[in-house]
């Protein structure tokens, strides 16, 4: 197979040429191009046609969920780069159909596996902004119940992979803390979705923070029921 196309856009220079260093070493990632405006990134994306494109929080041009939206129309997954402090434009890019967001700090590892869940179709969010997206997304997305009787109706299993998700963990990752096949995590996030009657990997990440926050103290389900 070959490497999956990636298109790094941001308007610091340094700063895409960092990515491209980092990106460099993974075998089956190729960056094709780096774009400095918004603009010039949907032209490139329209031409090259990239599976990931890298969009900085702090990129010049039309506001970064305008620039999310285009570029998603042309193909192309999202993965958003930037600082905690860029809260609005993260909530907004988000809902544009970005597919997940790292910190500017993230290690060389932690990007190169974010590019590839986000290939993968995964939701990939940065663990320190799941609380700011607590506060400003709990209220505008529904389904966020307890399950029936208010319990927990997950299985101590699901619960242990949800609250990975919520720390911001890739299935890999979670397969990898937890021994187990990332098919195995991908069933349980599935069920612990349809339990809870949630849609996305970010919808889940906001109950376990929501639920530790409130402290309810819920029990899950035995290991082995489901």
């Amino acid at each position: 197979m070959p490497p999956a196309r990636v298109l790094i856009c941001d308007d610091h220079e340094v700063l895409r040429h960092g990515l491209r260093a980092v990106l460099r070493w993974a075998p089956d990632l190729a960056v094709v191009a780096e774009a400095g405006d918004a603009g010039e990134a949907l032209a490139l994306a329209a031409d090259l046609r990239p599976e990931v494109t890298l969009v900085g929080l702090g990129t010049q041009g039309p506001v970064v969920p305008e620039l999310v939206r285009a570029l998603t129309a042309t193909g192309t997954r999202v993965l958003l780069l930037g600082e905690a402090g860029s809260a609005d434009d993260l909530v907004e890019a988000l809902r544009a159909g970005a597919r997940g967001y790292v910190h500017t700090t993230v290690s060389s590892d932690r990007l190169v596996e974010g590019v590839r869940a986000v290939l993968r179709g995964e939701t990939l969010l940065d663990a320190a902004v799941t609380g700011e997206l607590l506060t400003r997304l709990d209220g505008a997305r529904p389904g966020l119940a307890a399950g029936p009787g208010g319990r927990n109706p997950l299985t101590a299993r699901q619960q242990a992979v949800s609250e990975l998700v919520a720390e911001g963990l890739t299935n890999a990752e979670i397969a990898s803390r937890l021994a187990v096949s990332r098919a195995t995590v991908k069933g349980h996030i599935t069920v612990a979705l349809r339990r809870l009657g949630l849609r996305d990997r970010t919808q889940l990440a906001i109950h376990v923070n929501r639920t530790a926050r409130l402290g309810d103290g819920w029990q899950a389900g035995p290991v082995g029921s489901g």
